[in-house]
């Protein structure tokens, strides 16, 4: 009986003229990357988010969330490439994008008006399902490097309402406009549209001056944690990389001389 390798060589003989290379594996090509501006991070993601991709940052309030996703936008917008923010909640704050080194003039902010956002409470769905339609005619229009769409104050049984094909049309849509779509949530909820999912969790810091004056809050501490990543599959990557990275955020105040 002929081995599968021999009986592999027969068929790929026939096919060569009407099908070259049939059963050839495609080769994966390695996607253009944004460094995120945090050295540790971009370390642990293999260089920085995926441009083309869904990247779904998670995790409970006060985690450091909206703190990565400002270093990746100031990196970007730093760059000289557009950005959007659509902030479901109204929850975005200019003077802590500034802060962060976001070029302000070219990010667009999609905000909720004051009446949406007393209705967060009452009727969460409303203003997510608006968010998630401005994200779609971003998308579709094109030209941003990388748009934020951010529910990290949306419950959790909320955003696991957005049915499975919003997240498939998400999916198709940055592939073709060739955007890094960032999502930040509570809890994972966009399954497996999203190529890079990341947890964010607080970790152990000493936060306190020590200097024998008043304690003051200077910086925090947090750890992020890669669930997944596509790319790391590909085999243009020879090295993987670790799964967990600590990195540290600075207060305003203690900038202040």
């Amino acid at each position: 009986m002929p081995s599968s390798s021999a009986i592999r060589l027969q068929i790929e003989t026939k096919l060569a003229n009407r099908v070259p290379a049939a059963l050839t594996p495609k080769i994966k090509q390695a996607p253009e990357l944004f460094a995120t501006g945090i050295v540790e991070v971009d370390a642990v993601l293999g260089g920085g988010i995926p441009r083309g991709s869904i990247t779904e940052v998670s995790g409970t309030p006060s985690t450091g969330k909206t703190s990565f996703a400002l270093s990746a936008i100031a990196a970007i917008t730093q760059s000289g490439a557009a950005c959007a923010w659509v902030d479901v909640s109204d929850a975005f704050s200019p003077e802590s994008a500034a802060a962060a080194s976001v070029e302000l003039k070219r990010l667009l902010w999609l905000r909720m008006s004051a009446e949406r956002k007393q209705r967060v409470t009452d009727k969460p769905w409303s203003p997510l399902e608006q968010a998630l339609t401005a994200t779609d005619l971003l998308l579709q229009a094109g030209g941003f490097a990388a748009i934020v769409l951010d529910m990290s104050d949306v419950l959790p049984q909320h955003t696991t309402r957005i049915p499975l094909a919003t997240w498939y049309r998400f999916r198709l849509a940055t592939e073709q406009a060739r955007t890094a779509l960032i999502f930040l949530t509570q809890a994972p909820c966009v399954s497996s549209c999203a190529a890079l999912a990341l947890r964010c969790e607080l970790s152990p810091a000493v936060p306190f001056n020590s200097n024998g004056e008043t304690a003051l809050f200077e910086r925090q501490q947090y750890m992020l944690v890669r669930e997944r990543n596509r790319n790391a599959g590909s085999p243009l990557f020879h090295k993987k990389p670790s799964t967990r990275a600590e990195w540290r955020t600075e207060t305003l105040w203690s900038r202040v001389p």
